[in-house]
């Protein structure tokens, strides 16, 4: 009997560490997910910018080109680097999945 409450002891051990676990990696790439969505937005947000710039550029100034406009390039520089940012935690997350499974093989 003694013997059935040291397994058990230990199988519970077992499966808090494993719990633990599973829930530190949910909570990461939960916090990823939620990064990416925050990018997403702000992403969403230049986008508008740029084209009510562009817009009001060709509309009222009839430029049609933006060669050497600070604030274009400087617009354009940020979607840039948000999108290479979503895409950074993208593949984080598809690496920490990919890491994991081939662990559990």
């Amino acid at each position: 009997m003694n013997k059935f409450w040291e397994d058990l002891k230990n199988n519970v051990s077992e499966w808090s560490v494993v719990a633990s676990e599973k829930a530190e990696e949910f909570t990461h790439n939960s916090k990823l997910r939620i990064d990416i969505l925050q990018l997403e937005r702000k992403l969403s947000s230049l986008y508008v910018k740029l084209g009510l710039y562009v817009f009001v550029k060709t509309q009222d100034k009839n430029v049609l080109n933006f060669v050497g406009d600070k604030r274009y390039i400087g617009l354009i520089e940020n979607i840039v680097e948000i999108k290479k940012k979503i895409s950074d935690k993208k593949e984080s997350i598809h690496h920490d999945t990919k890491e994991k499974n081939k662990e559990s093989e």
